[in-house]
């Protein structure tokens, strides 16, 4: 508000003023019509000692910074002569308005507005008749969520806006209007003028308005921004127009002010576009569309920016952002309460007190086309009391969903699901960039370092961000090893909505199995007292985990927050951590009690162990010491044995076991996979012990192994996995009674003289007794076997009974020098795909098959003695490739060899014998001649 000030103070602030400053001289000089247009007067009486004082008032620039703040420039006059002035140019003696302050001089200045508004709406007292207008739309204005300013005190001063709506009338127009318009040209703000009592072609015939032109210069700017004005977006108030002119006014409005708030979202605008198309905003149905994927993977960011697109087309907007954690916060009830006053547009209060019935509610709504998205809708609990509104909404509304969960979108009968996929390296490069990396590091050093944190990351924006300004010494060797890292957001959302199952398995497979087979990970889990299957699906469809080709796999950033909850759970004592994969953790806490499991690489480690070391972990059920790198001297040494190992093992994995058998007391009734591979055992145990659970043996490459146990205690053995241990002079009967049993490895017992019969084994699908070498007679097999592996056997003859095994596929007879004839029956394997007999050294012949082999692929003959290619081969149909390599003695093939279209490859044959041959082999698939 203007002060009365004694002239001798007026411009005490500008004794030595700048000459660019509002101060300088030329200043006084170049005062506009317009500049004194722009002072208004609440304070003092001019009337009293006008001649004596002198006035300070405020004149803007022509072109004022954007937003910024009003400045103050000088201007000397009397008061009487100001009066007089003023009056003259407005025609309004009102002009100057009388104050009851005591003071005798005058200073007009501008109000200084701290607040910042999206709109303004500046009118005077008195030139709208229908002010009930103006109510309306400012409470349409703050519905839709818009502050609001509309002030007629304060006509010709704009506070910090957006949106700036002037009336215009036949009787006044806003003094400030050249500034304004000047103004939009730098983007200072939008204008929307609303003429009201007159046309927009009025404005620039009304002579009044003319009248104050005195000078050229500044007549031909006001004509100029009078006929911009008359071109710009702009309203005309008529009586019948009130409703609809509001609507289109707030449209308008909500426009410019969600376009001032876009922000740039780097790699996203086609997903942007592609959510668009799928929303099909024209269509008059009412659709629904899920937005899904993992935490911080940009979904609140990508529909923040859906709202601001699309909000200003929509009668109504709904946007809950966080819903989950607000649901947390404040319960499912307030949630749906807050949710229906904002669609129905009223009071909480009026809500409460009110018993709205169904059918009053549907009415409402079905004659509201709405924009409803609910953010981040963990669980379909969260939304479930109000679920049923959405089907209410009137012709072509839209809603959108987004969660982590996809079962959300199935319960909630969503239209579409969306999946918001991560970015690419080079939008992952130009995120990272933004960060301190690149300032920090040599160029080298980044590059190198951003491939490994794209690859951490996945792409994932909030992890990069992250990522992009942390320390790089510690962050390379989190990233790299995959160790515990807190990242805001990402570790608190993980484990957000996962039941104890869920959770159990998520933390499991974060911390112990990377990319490894689901069914091996689900035996394991399952015979923890987990729903493993049941586990899994809900994990993928909440973004926590990928299974592809059967391999369970998880993001790095997401095995990171992993184990970083599990440190969470004891940061000052690993002991008391729940899972164990950190080799400097685990050094410090053998012997503790909370452990449930441990995965520990020995080749980062080497230290001896007590005989009790596992004395005291009771809840132990995964332990696995592995080598990721063959290294000498490293690894758990017991020097003086071991003394106990936890019957609650499910998993007990142990390579380069350092004795010669496992604790005597360990009972391995809970047992699901032995894995101890170059192990120094001699034998696992003396006696019998219960293995009801045990699947997996795997002892291959144990040297000093000479005795297995007894597996008839073994019912569900599927894998016994014994190759390479060649101290291994028999197999006990006992797994004659292994009726589940798969897979059995045999390969390189190089003591091994026979094997037990298989007959009955009805599981058996794989058998590899190749490399035993001193085995000479063709063993009982299984008619189910699919898979039969003899190589580097002394075996010479295959048996006619071999066409027995009807469901054989792979038949490996490799280097079997002694191998010297093939039975004709062979032909009535129906299914046999691959059949290697390369290095049968002595084999001379190959039978005629008489039947046709129609799944034969692939056909091995190198290396063998056979002398020429029996004419069966153009029964073989499916055959795909045939090898003849290092074949000295092939001199001839048959007559109908043109009916081959399959891969030959000779090489080092006599080429001098097939020179007759080549032009035949010309337009084979692929021959390879050397």
């Amino acid at each position: 508000r203007p002060e009365l000030v004694p002239s001798g103070q007026i411009s005490m602030d500008h004794t030595q003023a700048d000459p660019n400053s509002f101060g300088a001289k030329d200043d006084y000089e170049n005062i506009s019509v317009n500049s004194v247009l722009e002072a208004r007067f609440s304070g003092g009486n001019p009337s009293d000692q006008q001649d004596q004082r002198r006035l300070q008032m405020y004149v803007p620039r022509k072109k004022r910074p954007k937003y910024g703040k009003a400045q103050r420039k000088y201007i000397k006059t009397t008061a009487s002569s100001f009066m007089n002035l003023v009056q003259q140019f407005t025609g309004d003696p009102s002009a100057v308005s009388e104050s009851k302050s005591s003071n005798t001089g005058v200073v007009a200045e501008s109000s200084s507005y701290s607040t910042y508004y999206d709109v303004v709406i500046r009118y005077r007292r008195g030139d709208i008749g229908n002010n009930d207008f103006i109510s309306h739309l400012r409470a349409a204005l703050c519905r839709r969520g818009l502050s609001v300013d509309e002030d007629f005190d304060e006509v010709d001063t704009v506070p910090e806006c957006r949106v700036l709506i002037i009336f215009l009338t036949s009787t006044y127009f806003s003094s400030t209007l050249l500034n304004i318009i000047e103004d939009q040209r730098g983007e200072y703000q939008a204008v929307y003028p609303i003429f009201y009592g007159l046309s927009p072609s009025d404005l620039i015939s009304n002579s009044k308005v003319c009248d104050i032109f005195f000078h050229q210069d500044e007549a031909k700017r006001w004509q100029a921004a009078m006929k911009e004005i008359t071109q710009m977006p702009g309203y005309t108030l008529t009586d019948n127009s009130e409703c609809d002119l509001i609507d289109e006014i707030v449209r308008d409005a909500l426009a410019v002010v969600y376009s001032s708030y876009k922000v740039t979202m780097v790699g996203r605008d086609m997903q942007i576009k592609e959510i668009l198309s799928l929303l099909c905003i024209e269509s008059p149905d009412v659709r629904s569309i899920g937005i899904w994927g993992t935490v911080g993977i940009g979904k609140t960011a990508i529909v923040e920016e859906i709202f601001r697109i699309l909000s200003a087309q929509y009668e109504t907007c709904v946007f809950l952002k966080d819903l989950h954690q607000e649901v947390e916060v404040k319960g499912h009830n307030a949630v749906g309460e807050d949710f229906l006053c904002k669609l129905l547009e009223v009071e909480p209060d009026v809500l409460r007190t009110s018993n709205i019935k169904t059918s009053f509610l549907k009415s409402r709504l079905e004659r509201k086309r709405v924009l409803v998205i609910l953010d981040d809708v963990n669980d379909l609990r969260d939304v479930q009391n109000f679920m049923d509104n959405l089907n209410y909404f009137g012709s072509g509304s839209r809603i959108i969903i987004t969660s982590r969960n996809r079962h959300v979108f199935v319960l909630g009968k969503i239209n579409h699901v969306y999946e918001v996929k991560p970015l690419d390296i080079s939008t992952s490069l130009q995120l990272l960039d933004r960060g301190t990396l690149p300032n920090v590091l040599s160029p080298e050093v980044y590059r190198k370092l951003s491939l490994e944190l794209i690859k951490f990351s996945n792409g994932n924006p909030q992890v990069l961000q992250f990522l992009s300004n942390r320390k790089w010494n510690p962050l390379s060797e989190q990233v790299q090893e995959t160790s515990p890292i807190y990242i805001p957001g990402i570790f608190e959302a993980s484990c957000c909505g996962l039941d104890d199952n869920e959770r159990s398995i998520f933390l499991d497979i974060a911390c112990f199995f990377k990319r490894m087979d689901k069914a091996d990970i689900a035996m394991l889990l399952d015979s923890c007292g987990f729903s493993t299957h049941i586990g899994f699906k809900s994990l993928v469809e909440k973004s926590l985990l990928t299974i592809s080709h059967k391999m369970v796999d998880m993001h790095r950033f997401l095995q990171a927050t992993g184990q970083e909850i599990v440190r969470q759970e004891s940061v000052d004592m690993p002991g008391d951590r729940s899972r164990l994969c950190n080799s400097k953790d685990i050094m410090d806490v053998f012997g503790t009690s909370a452990i449930e499991g441990i995965f520990l690489d020995m080749s980062q480690l080497k230290f001896d162990a007590s005989p009790s070391i596992f004395e005291k972990m009771c809840n132990l059920r995964l332990l696995k010491f592995y080598c990721s790198k063959v290294i000498e001297n490293r690894g758990v040494s017991l020097p003086q044995g071991l003394e106990y190992l936890p019957s609650k093992l499910r998993l007990l994995y142990w390579e380069y076991y350092p004795l010669s058998s496992l604790p005597q007391c360990f009972d391995p009734k809970n047992l699901v996979e032995l894995n101890m591979p170059y192990s120094c055992v001699k034998k696992l145990w003396k006696g019998k012990k219960s293995l009801e659970k045990l699947k997996k043996m795997r002892l291959s490459y144990s040297y000093q192994l000479k005795k297995l146990p007894r597996l008839s205690t073994a019912p569900n053995l599927e894998l016994l996995d014994l190759e390479g241990c060649n101290s291994l002079v028999s197999i006990s009967q006992s797994i004659c009674y292994l009726t589940k049993l798969v897979s059995l490895n045999l390969k390189d017992c190089s003591k091994l003289e026979g094997i037990p019969s298989t007959v009955d084994l009805e599981s058996l699908e794989v058998l590899n007794i190749s490399g035993c070498s001193k085995l000479m007679n063709f063993p009982e097999i299984s008619p189910n076997v699919k898979q039969l592996y003899m190589g580097g056997t002394i075996v010479q003859e295959i048996p006619p009974s071999i066409k027995n095994l009807v469901l054989l596929e792979i038949l490996d007879l490799e280097n079997s020098k002694h191998l010297v004839d093939l039975p004709t029956s062979i032909c009535k394997l129906k299914h046999l795909e691959t059949l290697n007999l390369s290095g049968c050294s002595s084999l001379e012949r190959f039978p005629d098959l008489s039947r046709k082999m129609k799944c034969l692929k692939s056909l091995d003959l190198s290396r063998t003695a056979i002398k020429e290619l029996p004419s069966f081969v153009s029964y073989l149909t499916a055959l795909e490739e045939l090898r003849l390599i290092e074949c000295p003695n092939l001199a001839s093939l048959p007559d109908d060899v043109w009916s081959l279209r399959f891969k030959v490859e000779f090489r080092q044959i006599d080429t001098e014998k097939f020179s007759r041959l080549w032009n035949i082999f010309g337009w084979l698939k692929k021959v390879q001649i050397s």
